[in-house]
């Protein structure tokens, strides 16, 4: 089985990291938007500026990726592959602004599979 090691994320991040997981286990859905409304409530920032950074930092970390070698996430051989936990675009809509993610749902079924050391610990 593949080792990997990974550094553990600001707590905002992991704050994001398990807020994210949860609103999608609850939505049962991989995409969701994120409201800079709540995300200037999280980082405790008004200036939606200094929120985009805020997000562009956090993001970063919780995008650590990981690789698979030479293992088997249910029943499918993998020789090698990379995943991050999810990809994210800004947009804007009725004129208020979010942060469109998209879960890797392959990166869960591999946490999950695997049971690495993982830096985000749902909970």
């Amino acid at each position: 089985m593949q080792d990997f090691v990974v550094a553990r994320p600001s707590d905002i991040a992991v704050r994001l990291a398990n807020d994210i997981y949860f609103t999608y286990l609850y939505n049962e859905n991989p995409s969701l938007s994120i409201p800079f409304s709540r995300l200037c409530e999280v980082f405790g920032e008004a200036d939606l500026t200094k929120v985009k950074h805020s997000v562009d930092t956090v993001f970063e970390e919780l995008n650590e990726p990981i690789v698979l070698s030479e293992c088997s996430i249910r029943g499918r051989y993998i020789e090698w592959e990379m995943l991050q936990y999810f990809s994210y675009t800004y947009s804007i809509d009725d004129g208020k602004a979010y942060v469109d993610v998209e879960i890797n749902e392959r990166y869960l079924e591999a946490l999950e599979v695997l049971d690495p050391e993982s830096y985000i610990n749902f909970q």
